[in-house]
């Protein structure tokens, strides 16, 4: 701005008052001011001037696995809408480990972000971090966790996993497998209750394996489903991701999809649609969280006293190949 203000043979002040096209400055002085800022190539410094004015147009998203295309999913739709209003995104992922999502939480404490937008798995072992910045005067949108003063997209709920029980026992299936991959004891637990409780109501014998939040460890997981006597029938992935393991365990074991053992999934990721066969899945709208999360963001900006804002995302069941009626059941 200086090198402008030097050519033109102006103010500094003056070239930033022409730059905002302020009446306050003569139109031959503004089209001098203007001449000599393509003549140099200047480009205002944007991050500068947000500084001075208190914010910075970007949100910060943190994720627990990248391997997990449902959060890419969030993401796309994180950066569709702030882009839209003029906003970057700045993403953190925490590889589902605890200490590296503290750290993450403590980091976006020393960073200056507009809002931020959080898909934690150990959040409870970071209170004061959560507190911290949901109360220093930023927007906060958490998914799925709810915290006091932050905003909320709920996208997983007991009726979201009932939908595709009650499709597999419609079309016949008696034994149904459900394979519980999660990072800690307790997530995925509205997928488990709606299981449970579709079971009891069903006078269903319960087949769960639980494991890690791998490929291969859902393929073991799968491998102990098939040991149970008699095996399911259609086999449940706690999310697309892990039915890559079902996928892998049933191929291994010469068991054809679906003819031999259904497979379905939850989140509806571009995955779905890429295995052979396609995979039934729970849509809970990941592009769509992802917007309806920048927008709870805008909105708490524009209006930091509102009522906390919780959003209930709908799910709708997208049937692909890999679900069939039973062969075998009784």
């Amino acid at each position: 701005m200086r090198d402008v203000a030097k050519k033109a043979k102006v103010s500094i002040n003056t070239v930033s008052l022409s730059l905002q096209d302020s009446d306050l400055v003569q139109a031959d002085t503004k089209a001098r001011v203007l001449d000599a800022v393509k003549d140099l190539g200047y480009r205002p410094n944007v991050m500068a001037q947000n500084l001075r004015r208190g914010v910075v147009n970007t949100i910060g998203i943190m994720i627990p696995d990248v391997n997990n295309f449902h959060f890419w999913d969030i993401v796309d739709g994180t950066h569709d809408e702030a882009y839209q209003h003029g906003y970057g995104v700045v993403l953190a992922h925490t590889s589902l480990n605890r200490e590296r999502e503290a750290e993450t939480l403590r980091g976006l404490l020393e960073r200056r972000y507009d809002g931020v937008i959080l898909a934690t798995t150990y959040s409870e072992q970071s209170p004061i971090e959560m507190r911290t910045l949901i109360h220093r005067g930023g927007a906060v949108v958490t998914l799925g966790g709810t915290w006091d003063g932050a905003d909320r997209v709920s996208y997983f709920r007991e009726d979201t996993a009932t939908i595709l029980f009650d499709h597999l026992y419609k079309l016949g299936h008696r034994h149904i497998g459900l394979v519980i991959g999660v990072a800690r004891e307790g997530m995925a637990q509205e997928r488990l209750d709606a299981y449970q409780h579709f079971v009891a109501d069903h006078q269903l014998v319960p087949m769960v394996e639980y494991c890690g939040p791998t490929v291969s460890e859902s393929t073991e997981a799968t491998t102990r489903l098939l040991l149970y006597e008699p095996h399911p029938s259609a086999i449940v992935s706690v999310n697309d991701y892990l039915s890559m393991g079902v996928y892998r365990s049933l191929g291994l074991h010469g068991l054809r999809i679906p003819d031999d053992v259904s497979v379905a999934g939850f989140d509806n990721t571009h995955l779905a649609d890429n295995l052979h066969p396609t995979l039934t899945s729970v849509d809970v709208g990941g592009q769509e969280i992802g917007r309806v999360s920048v927008q709870l963001i805008l909105a708490r900006l524009a209006d930091p006293k509102r009522p906390q804002q919780i959003i209930e995302m709908p799910a709708r069941l997208v049937l692909r190949e890999s679900t069939t009626a039973p062969h075998n059941e009784s």
